[in-house]
């Protein structure tokens, strides 16, 4: 019909978005504040309904102007889910480098600088600050699901900044745990939870391709600043690069954070409400003698129903997770998972110092694993959506302890080496780009960082 308009394909109107309003307005409080008024009825002649012409076909051809699938992904989350997942791509590009995905390149120098160290010592001082920021996670999921993601992830940025400032003043390697280790994993917690949670609150049938492209980011990131850290070491020295990092830091992550908001704001949505109610309740006063308003018996209730239905569970409530089996089995495995699989990425650089290659061709094969990450963070994430989630995450946890106990047998040279660190770190981002979309599958999305906390 002439008078009607196009739809838009990147409409982002959403029955799992729009339902809970819905919901709160249709409830049976506020129907009854509405009863003395008449809805208007639709009039059959008033909606004429086309009629269905006889030469048109069963079943109806699709129209030339339908968005194809690629356009269909894009618009599934709107611009506010692909600027969420952005943002969580810049988190993840710098929050693990300091700790793990670069962290191969600055045992070597600490070696230099706080002679008579063990290099296992000083490793321990990266296992310290990841450990810390898995340890931290239930804390963090639960202050980013009460405060707002945007303002624990920005928290979380000045908290590794800060970490990375004081350790460039270490004189002892204790000093060293206390800053790159224990503080900077607090604030990567804080930072890192929030990030990983908001792309699945946007996204549900491409939900493995965006997680997929926001962790991706720790690939990237890893295989710029590996041989960047290392360049930057030699032309300063490794406390002025700490310093350099951790203002690099604050300001990518920092923006980033800004970017990374919830869907739903339930605070707006209960005030919106409340706000709602109380000019429903002005416009039913009665004048004359009575003065005052009307209410029926239950519409009192209205902002006690509103509290409960936008309150977030509490950190005790939210352990009710564990009565669960999958989350149980799954919680097991991944923390199983956890215990290695750093290993290769801390001792990659030494080995292969160890096997007679140079320091700068340690750090390109630790650049080539992370960029091998990055390609397979957004692939299985695109091969999960496609599939099986939980198969896909099977086949890469056989991938990995393949690449561990043949490839690295053999890695004797720069290409066998640089063909394990690939292989493994390819398989290995199915560990972070999957288990979001697990949790997301299983238990919803409401308190995401929560559950991934835990």
């Amino acid at each position: 019909m002439a008078g009607l308009a196009p739809t838009d394909p990147c409409s982002t109107s959403d029955p799992t978005t729009s339902a809970p309003a819905a919901a709160i307005y249709s409830s049976p409080a506020i129907e009854l504040i509405g009863l003395d008024e008449e809805r208007p009825k639709v009039s059959s002649e008033s909606a004429p309904v086309p009629s269905e012409s006889p030469e048109s076909p069963t079943s109806p051809t699709p129209s030339p102007s339908s968005p194809e699938p690629f356009l269909t992904t894009l618009c599934e989350g709107g611009l506010k889910g692909w600027l969420a997942v952005l943002g969580s791509f810049l988190i993840h590009s710098l929050i693990f480098a300091p700790t793990e995905f670069v962290f191969g390149v600055f045992v070597l120098h600490y070696q230099q600088v706080f002679q008579g160290s063990p290099a296992s010592a000083i490793a321990f001082v990266g296992t310290t600050g990841s450990a810390i920021t898995y340890i931290a996670g239930f804390v963090s999921g639960i202050v980013g699901d009460h405060f707002g993601y945007r303002q624990t992830a920005f928290a979380g940025s000045v908290l590794m900044s800060v970490s990375l400032v004081l350790a460039s003043f270490s004189k002892q390697l204790w000093h060293l745990y206390l800053t790159q280790g224990v503080l900077f994993g607090f604030g990567a917690s804080l930072a890192y939870y929030p990030a990983i949670a908001v792309p699945s609150q946007y996204f549900v049938k491409h939900r493995g391709l965006a997680i997929g492209i926001a962790v991706s980011g720790t690939g990237l990131g890893g295989f710029a600043l590996a041989p960047l850290t290392n360049a930057l070491i030699d032309m300063v020295d490794i406390f002025w690069t700490l310093r350099i990092l951790a203002i690099v830091i604050f300001v990518v992550c920092g923006g980033a954070s800004m970017l990374i908001a919830e869907k739903v704001d339930p605070v707006k949505l209960s005030i919106h409400l409340e706000e709602e109610q109380a000019r429903q309740d002005q416009e039913r006063t009665i004048t004359g003698d009575l003065e005052k308003t009307f209410v029926p018996s239950g519409a009192n209730d209205i902002k006690s129903i509103d509290k409960v239905a936008t309150k977030k569970p509490s950190f005790f409530q939210a352990l009710y997770v564990f009565k669960n089996p999958q989350f149980l089995s799954l919680t097991i495995a991944e923390f199983t998972a956890s215990i290695g699989y750093l290993i290769p990425l801390y001792y990659m650089q030494t080995y292969a110092v160890h096997i007679g290659l140079t320091v700068d061709e340690g750090a390109l094969i630790l650049g080539l694993s992370n960029a091998s990450s990055f390609v397979g963070r957004i692939l299985l994430g695109i091969i999960a959506d496609r599939i099986s989630n939980t198969k896909t995450l099977l086949f890469c946890s056989w991938g990995c302890v393949i690449s561990i106990m043949v490839f690295w047998t053999l890695a004797k040279s720069f290409a066998t080496l640089a063909l394990m660190g690939m292989t493994f770190c390819l398989f290995i981002g199915a560990y972070v780009s999957l288990v979001p979309v697990a949790v997301a599958e299983s238990f919803g999305t409401d308190t995401m960082a929560s559950m991934i906390g835990l």
